[in-house]
């Protein structure tokens, strides 16, 4: 092995002392920056890609996330109010400080505001609104969907003059609603009641809400008794609807994972409240009458005495009758009696009124979209789902039948993240470079191979030419000492050597 190598090694360096020495600068120059440019395109793609976990942060709450960073080891850069972290520990990171209650607040609180010499009213009334706005942009964004939420509010003007009309306290508000997040009417109208009770002077009708894609979801007011059931009526549609598209995108994200699925909810219900009374008898305890409120017995008797009859005859009134007369021993006394039971009945009884809901759930239209693009989402895999959504969207026995369809299309490819895009954009800048850095170099060396072969032709022919004139030349008496002395030593070497021997003696 080791001859091997140590051959190997000799034909190497033979064959680099060979070279030219522009040829060994050139080789030098590109291994220099095929290497120079594979480390740059290694730093690039194996930089941590950073990305924010937080944002408007006061200088305390930077503080304090810093340093439970560094406990955690875990790197992080500041920029301004936020916090940017690697982005393959960023959710570790946010774990880690909800634990640990940080921030302890996320906006610039009153203690923010300072008063200094010089500073006017309208100054400090500017930063007092200033807090109040991050404070309310904290607490809404504070709601379940909401991603984020900035809060603008428009203080009335002090007017000089009483004659002049006053202007009321507006507000507006827009959030920034999560992936298939939809707000209810009642949601809606709780953030308007919290900026409204936040505000002096500013009154409901006054703030309006507006979501991420331009919609006004703050309506007419529920104090109008026009609009006022209607607009109950769709919140509680709505949020019917959300609360089952919630239940069936949780258990769809963990079967075929997030970004795979589509869910369409549509709730048929109605709000027909009716009454109905009902009145039930009650039997007494072991029995299968009511219960006994009084008795009453008659008891009678009776006595007779029979007669003998004499021979049959015809009656007076009717001589078409015969009659009997009473014989010796057919005569006696009888006696009989009689007894009459009368028992009076009475039943314990329930009134009962039931009221039905106001909101009656008629049955569910539920449409599933799956993505295609996934090769793990199969038949078998959507006639499971299609079970799963029967399951959960249930059936009882007043709600009708429901209405449950799965199909798969093919999504359209979601962008990739901003780590994946970086470094495979880093990583084509990078080869791409490397290639151009290739291709000029083998330019040059081309270039300079063909200057040398240019060069070396011209000097071999030189050599060449010269080389033809001094054949053409006779020779001279040295060379044709040298040749002799040449031909004595090749035929007869010793002679050769005693003529040498000679030579030197003399």
């Amino acid at each position: 092995m080791n001859e091997t190598l140590r051959g190997t090694w000799t034909r190497v360096v033979d064959r680099w002392k060979g070279i030219s020495p522009n040829m060994r600068r050139n080789l030098v120059v590109v291994v220099v920056a095929a290497v120079a440019a594979l480390s740059a395109i290694i730093w690039i793609v194996s930089r941590p890609h950073y990305v924010t976990i937080m944002s408007g942060l006061d200088d305390k709450s930077l503080g304090q996330v810093e340093t439970q960073l560094q406990q955690l080891k875990i790197p992080d850069q500041i920029q301004g109010s936020s916090v940017l972290v690697p982005a393959n520990q960023a959710n570790q990171a946010r774990v880690q400080l909800a634990m640990a209650g940080l921030p302890q607040s996320g906006y610039i609180g009153y203690s923010g505001v300072g008063t200094s010499i010089g500073m006017t009213q309208d100054q400090f009334n500017i930063q007092v609104l200033d807090a109040l706005q991050q404070s309310m942009n904290a607490t809404i964004s504070s709601i379940d969907g909401i991603e984020s939420a900035q809060v603008h509010i428009v203080m009335p003007q002090q007017q000089l003059f009483v004659t002049q009309p006053t202007t009321d306290a507006k507000a507006s508000v827009f959030v920034t609603l999560g992936p298939g997040v939809q707000l209810s009417s009642a949601q809606v109208a709780g953030i308007q009641q919290l900026v409204a009770h936040s505000v002096q002077g500013l009154s409901v009708d006054n703030v309006s809400v507006v979501d991420q894609n331009g919609n006004t979801l703050s309506g007419t007011s529920s104090s109008d008794p026009a609009v006022g059931g209607a607009s109950t009526e769709l919140g509680m549609r709505e949020k019917v609807e959300n609360d089952m598209t919630q239940k069936l995108n949780a258990g769809l994200q963990q079967i075929v994972g997030p970004g795979n699925a589509v869910v369409v909810v549509r709730a048929n219900v109605t709000f027909n409240q009716t009454t109905s009374n009902s009145h039930t008898l009650q039997n007494a305890p072991g029995s299968t009458n009511g219960f006994v409120t009084s008795q009453q017995t008659n008891k009678s008797q009776s006595n007779s005495t029979n007669g003998a009859g004499g021979p049959a005859g015809q009656a007076g009134t009717n001589p078409n009758n015969p009659t009997y007369t009473a014989g010796n021993g057919f005569g006696g006394n009888s006696t009989s009696s009689q007894t009459q039971t009368t028992t009076n009945y009475d039943y314990s009884y329930t009134n009962q009124q039931t009221t039905s809901d106001p909101m009656q759930i008629q049955g569910y239209s539920v449409g599933v979209i799956l993505n295609s693009n996934d090769k793990s989402i199969n038949a078998a895999e959507v006639n499971q789902i299609k079970s799963f959504v029967t399951n959960v969207v249930g059936q009882s026995p007043t709600q009708g039948a429901n209405n449950v369809a799965v199909s798969s299309v093919p999504f359209n490819q979601a962008p990739t993240t901003g780590l994946q895009s970086s470094k495979s954009n880093y990583l084509l800048y990078g080869l791409g470079a490397f290639v151009l850095l290739l291709l000029i170099v083998g330019v040059l060396m081309w270039r300079r191979r063909r200057a040398k072969t240019e060069s070396m032709d011209v000097v071999a022919r030189v050599q060449d030419a010269y080389q033809n004139e001094l054949q053409e030349l006779p020779p001279t008496e040295d060379e044709v000492v040298r040749n002799q002395l040449v031909g004595l030593a090749e035929q007869r070497p010793d002679e050769f050597a005693s003529l040498l021997r000679t030579w030197l003696s003399e």
